[in-house]
């Protein structure tokens, strides 16, 4: 199990710190591309993988403030990643991202805003 501190600049946090076991992973977030919370654990997927933190979306959304976009009620994107939106077989939105192969569903809620950021980046 993973837990999250963080590294502190002047401008906010700049990595993640994720213990796994005697392991010490610290992850850029310019190499995270988003979070997506299950239960009370967060995955945070970054280019070289993924790792699973305790701190709520709610948390990460406001210490990140504009950096992040709530895409989905359980997911967090890195605004800086988001490569552009596509439509599903089914017929929904989803992230496409620049710097790992995933797609993340948009919920209607969140489209506009995301929309919003994607025409004004």
């Amino acid at each position: 199990m993973a837990s999250l501190t963080t590294e502190r600049a002047e401008t906010g946090r700049t990595h993640i710190r994720a213990r796994l076991g005697q392991r010490l992973e610290l992850i850029p977030l310019t190499d995270v591309a988003y979070f997506q919370a299950d239960q009370k654990y967060v995955t945070v997927r970054h280019r070289h993988g993924e790792a699973l933190i305790e701190d709520s979306l709610k948390t990460l959304e406001t210490e990140l403030g504009r950096r992040a976009i709530r895409a989905h009620r359980n997911a967090l994107v890195m605004a800086a990643r988001i490569a552009g939106l596509e439509k599903t077989a089914a017929g929904n939105v989803a992230l496409v991202f620049d710097n790992i192969p995933d797609r993340l569903e948009v919920s209607r809620r969140h489209l506009a805003v995301v929309r919003h950021y994607l025409k004004n980046a």
